[in-house]
């Protein structure tokens, strides 16, 4: 199968899924193993423009915009995550959570073609950083997110993806396509 072939067969599948229209169990096992590929390949390139003695995410993450609520013990905030990926997200805040607590975040997940869906997990304060003026970035680890959430968060960052993808030359051919 060629690059053009595989990007529309993992495109089509994608929007069946998340579109919830029935497909074989063959289609399911090469999407779902398409996906893994082609997210895992993503890391791995992504994981290049890391600087030597950082840590190298174990997921892609992407610039995307959702609406969150984030809440813990004597603090909230309704923000914008700056990104997001399967392990988590990173947002701007005025005042930090506190550290070392879990954080329930209420995220608004755009997906394309359907109406934002409310995501609850439950995630813990990793890195706070100062940012731009007053500001604090700040990025969660997802807390043991359960099959769903990892689903819904993966179907959010394939949309991304796919749209993006073309000019993604370096992870196709990783993925050999």
């Amino acid at each position: 199968m060629d690059r053009t072939e595989w990007l529309n067969r993992l495109e089509a599948l994608h929007v069946s899924l998340r579109d919830r229209h029935p497909v074989s169990d063959e289609a399911l096992t090469w999407y779902r193993e398409a996906r893994s590929a082609l997210l895992d390949t993503a890391v791995e390139v992504q994981a290049r423009t890391v600087p030597a003695g950082n840590t190298v995410r174990r997921s892609v993450r992407v610039s995307r915009p959702a609406q969150v609520l984030l809440e813990a013990t004597g603090w909230s905030a309704q923000t914008l995550t700056l990104d997001l990926g399967a392990g988590g997200f990173a947002v701007l805040v005025e005042l930090p959570p506190p550290f070392g607590e879990s954080v329930k975040a209420t995220l608004l997940l755009p997906i394309r073609g359907a109406v934002s869906t409310p995501l609850a997990v439950v995630g813990s304060a990793v890195v706070g950083t100062s940012a731009v003026g007053p500001l604090f970035r700040v990025a969660f680890r997802f807390e043991e997110p359960s099959e769903e959430v990892r689903d819904l968060v993966q179907t959010a960052l394939l949309d991304d993806i796919l749209e993006q993808l073309v000019f993604w030359d370096d992870v196709l051919e990783r993925v050999g396509v």
